[in-house]
């Protein structure tokens, strides 16, 4: 480490032989220092009260603009985003409507349960009596039916016998 060490301060050595007058220079001077500061400190106390006194009434009347003409826009601004974003009265009626219907479906699908109910035994014996009726007609019909068709069988039946015979006389 000692190695490393002895270059850099044979470096130094030239700095500190440039440095040693000034210093010697520099000694009367620290006397005229205070002085110095103390009137620095007085102008720039002077010239930041002097920015004061200009700041101030410009920073009065850009609250004053802000006030009257930027504070409102932002306040209606932040209004109407207000009024989009609350859910208001609009959001409730829109479910009170299908609620209504609904019920009312349910109303009606009870009234006609009862109303069946009510009915049914009187359903149940008007369709006895249509059935038996119904069913005196279809056999009434079929009778029909089957005596048109046995009367044209038997026709047919004739028919086709005295075509037999009459073939039959004629091969012999």
């Amino acid at each position: 480490m000692k190695a490393q060490m002895r270059p850099m301060v044979s470096k130094m050595s030239p700095v500190t032989g440039k440095v040693s007058p000034m210093v010697g220079k520099m000694t009367p001077m620290v006397g005229k220092v205070p002085p110095m500061v103390g009137n620095a400190r007085d102008v720039t106390v002077t010239r930041i009260t002097d920015a004061r006194v200009w700041a101030a009434p410009k920073l009065e009347q850009a609250a004053c603009t802000i006030e009257d003409e930027i504070a409102p826009r932002v306040s209606s601004f932040l209004h109407e985003a207000a009024r989009r974003v609350e859910p208001g009265p609009l959001a409730r009626t829109r479910r009170r409507w299908p609620m209504l219907m609904l019920f009312a479906g349910l109303a009606i699908g009870v009234a006609g349960a009862v109303m069946y109910r009510n009915r049914s035994g009187r359903w149940a014996e008007s369709m006895k009596e249509t059935t038996a009726e119904t069913t005196r007609w279809a056999g009434e019909k079929v009778e029909q039916a089957g005596a048109r068709a046995g009367g044209k069988a038997q026709q047919a039946g004739a028919k086709a016998g005295g075509k037999a015979d009459e073939i039959a006389g004629k091969i012999q």
